[in-house]
Formats: C-alpha cells, structure tokens, sequence
C-alpha cells in the first residue's frame, strides 16, 4: 500500500464513529436483500425450474468461502478502501501490483450495476404499487428520484444514513417472514399441488445444470456483506463489526431460500415466468396476492421499497467510500477524495450516483444488470480468494477454503460467460457492458503505473 500508518490514523479522524455491531448488521442485511430476491426470482426459474430454491442455497454457500477470505483479510488490514486496500496489501512491491487498483475499479462499477439494480428494482414495484402503466418516461423519473433522494441522505452523514438503513432493513426483514408463514401455510393447504410445485415429483438430477446456470446468475444476490468493512474508519467497535459480515450472509441466505421456496410452492414454475418479462420481475408480489390478497400484495411492495431502498443506501454508502480511497492513492481523479463539513465524501457520493443513474436507464431490465454485475463479482470473489490464499501466513486463513473458493468462483464465472454466449442475443448488453468496464479498468491501472514510472525517474 501506498499509506503509512500514521497516514491512515491522521485519514480516520475525518470521519464520525457513530456505527454500533446492530447498524453494521444492518448495513450488510441491507446491501444483500435487494433486488436479488425481488425482481430475478422469476427469471432464474426458467433456468433452474422448481428448484429456483437450491440455486439460491448453492450461491450462498459458496458465499460463505468468500466471507471467510473478507474476514481474515480486513481483519489484518481494514479501512474505508475495504478490499480495494487489502488486495493493494497484499501485492504492493510484485509482479501482481496491478491487482490492487483493477479490483478497486472493478468494485466501484460493480457497485454502480448493483445500485442501478435496485432503483431499477425500486421503480417496477412503484408502478405496480399505483397501477401505472409501464413506460421509459416513468421508469427514469423513479430511477432518478429514488437514487437523488439517498445522495441527499448519504450527503447528511453516516448518522442519519445509518438510521433509516435500521428501520428499512428491521421492517423489510419482517414483511419477508409474515411473507414465508403465511405463503407456507397457503400452499400447504393442498398437499399435492405443493409437492408438485417444490419439485417433489420432478427429477432433481436432470434439472441441475440449470439450477447451477441459475446459481451463476445470482452472484449479484450475495453482494452487500463486504459493504461492512468500507465503514472500519467510522466503527465505534472494528473488530467486532468486521465479524457481521459473516452473519449477514447466514441471515440473508436463509430469508432467500426460505422465500423462493414460498414463492415456488404458491405459484409453481409457469407462475413465477409469467407472460413476459415483467410479470417474472413482479412474481413474489403477485405470490402475496394469492394467499393475502390486496393486502398481501401492498406489503410485499412495500418491502421491495424498503429492501431495494435499504440495499441502494448501504451500497452508496460503501462505494463512495471505496472512490474515496482510490481518489486517495491517485488512481481515481483527486476531486473524489474531497470531505464535506458533515466528513462525507461529496463529490464521489454525487458522481457515484450519476452513473448509477445512466446506468439504471440503458438497460433492458434487472436481469441484464444483475448479469453485468454477476460477471463483475465473480471476478472480483475470484480475486479476493486469491488473495487470501496467497497472504494465508500472514492472515492465518485456511488454504482449503481459499482455494476452494477460487474454484467455485471461477467456475460460476465460467458458466456466466458461456451461458451468455450460448443466449447472446438477449444478453449482449451485459457482455458489452462488461468488456468496456474490464478496459476502463484497465486504462486507469495503466495510468497509474506510468505515473509512478515517471514519479520514479
């Protein structure tokens, strides 16, 4: 790393330690349950049919490797740039050097695709909650009102940020369980039909290269838990925070399964598609209305507003966190780094949430952005095994897991990107959006390489 210590002690005065280990929970619940659950639950039964359920178990397993090499990493080195930090750590002074900022740039798009997911997530729900006609003109007012809204809050300070991600996160958290009681109840009113819907009398066997096509295609759905350790410099308690993000995976993994296997056993396979792709973006809403009717239905919407609103929060506030420290190190321009009098990074709040705004926009729909996000986080999970693998002396992480962890990564990366292919005529946008953010990427790290070659001579 480029920072001495002395610098990182001077850097965390600038900012307020106001998160307890609750508002830290809070901010990694909030960054996993958005629009994973919401809007892609449908569109991941056509892959993996009844079994939509066991996808969203494998992925979060293999979530479960990726949290153990976060944790020992930012345990041994924490601050705002998160693993952005820890990779640079860990490679400064090798051949591998570059690892640090690409994966730091790779983060910061990749959290723009999530934030622009769950605005784009938030706005279907808010026609469907006043029965608006689906139109680009409505879309982009939403889109753009939801994501100005939240660079207001965020630019008010981690205090109040953090308040309203608790309320969200609390109340979203126990729309999903009233959701799951009383869709399992419904559903199991006719036993058959159940089973029927579950998959009970399907062949699991034959179905499972789409339940792992299906596993692939919701890497996006376990992203958040890592947002935790962008807030060590505003932890009243570091250690202890750092250690929920481990427990924010757990809590999450299991409200997604126990919801997608709700949603299964009430609308079966041809329920949760739809007719076209909006009805499959809507499917857990219209899940509620047949065993809760209006009612039901108003309260999944509402939790969706609150799940994408909590995850839109967590996620600017970490990626504004992570600019600011690529500011720091010169990679990014240097206006990102500026503090406000509230010790908020404005400038990368504000420029964060202009892309995420275009971003949101230009895209055909959730799952060309969670694909595009998918791919990125893949990449990045790979990255972060890695690099726990190779610091495993200094760390003390376990080599099994950390190899274990690549493997299922790149292998989930490799099944993203030959299904892609394979579907290339509805998929190029992420493809497209994939490869330019790999150049971007690119450039910036070989713009920083020739600084420091001409810094040196």
């Amino acid at each position: 790393m480029e920072k001495s210590e002395a610098t990182y002690k001077t850097e965390s005065e600038l900012f307020h330690r106001h998160l307890n280990k609750f508002s830290c929970l809070m901010i990694g619940i909030g960054g996993l349950i958005g629009g994973g659950i919401f809007s892609v639950i449908g569109a991941i039964s056509a892959y993996a049919g009844p079994y939509a359920y066991l996808s969203y178990l494998i992925t979060g397993c293999i979530g479960l490797f990726n949290v153990y090499s976060y944790s020992k990493l930012t345990s041994k080195w924490s601050d705002p740039g998160g693993e952005y930090s820890c990779v640079s750590t860990v490679f400064c002074d090798t051949p591998l050097a570059f690892l640090g900022p690409f994966i730091g740039i790779l983060l910061y798009f990749g959290y723009i695709s999530t934030m622009a997911l769950y605005a784009y997530t938030f706005s279907v729900y808010f026609i469907l909650m006043f029965n608006i006609k689906y139109n680009f003109l409505i879309i982009s007012i939403i889109i753009t009102t939801v994501i100005v809204f939240f660079t207001l809050v965020n630019l008010k300070g981690v205090k109040q940020s953090s308040r309203i991600q608790n309320i969200f996160v609390t109340t979203k958290i126990l729309i999903l369980i009233l959701f799951i009681i009383f869709g399992l109840i419904y559903s199991l009113k006719t036993p058959l039909m159940f089973l029927d819907n579950v998959g009970f009398n399907s062949q699991l066997f034959n179905s499972l290269p789409g339940i792992f096509i299906g596993s692939s295609s919701i890497v996006v759905s376990y992203v958040g838990f890592q947002l935790i350790a962008y807030h060590s410099y505003e932890m009243e308690d570091v250690k202890g925070g750092l250690k929920t993000m481990k427990w924010s995976l757990i809590i999450s993994m299991i409200i997604y399964i126990a919801v997608a296997f709700t949603a299964v056993a009430v609308l079966g396979v041809s329920g949760l598609i739809g007719d076209d792709i909006h009805d499959a973006e809507i499917a857990i809403a219209h899940a509620a209305s047949n065993f809760m009717g209006p009612f039901g239905m108003f309260a999944i919407i509402i939790g969706a507003l609150l799940s994408t609103s909590s995850a839109l929060n967590a996620t600017m506030l970490g990626s504004s966190r992570l600019a600011y420290m690529i500011s720091f190190n010169q990679i990014f321009p240097k206006f990102y780094s500026k503090i406000s009098k509230h010790k908020v990074p404005y400038n990368s709040i504000i420029i964060t949430s202009i892309f995420s705004i275009l971003l949101a926009l230009f895209t055909g729909g959730a799952l060309e952005i969670a694909g595009l996000a998918g791919l990125i986080f893949a990449q990045i999970f790979f990255i972060i095994n890695y690099s726990a693998f190779k610091s495993r002396e200094i760390i003390q992480s376990k080599s099994i897991l950390t190899l274990l962890g690549m493997a299922l990564m790149a292998l989930l990366f490799i099944t993203l990107i030959i299904n892609y292919v394979i579907h290339i005529d509805s998929e190029i946008f992420s493809l497209i959006a994939f490869i330019c953010i790999e150049i971007l990427s690119l450039f910036f790290v070989l713009r920083k390489k020739k600084r420091n070659l001409i810094k040196n001579e």
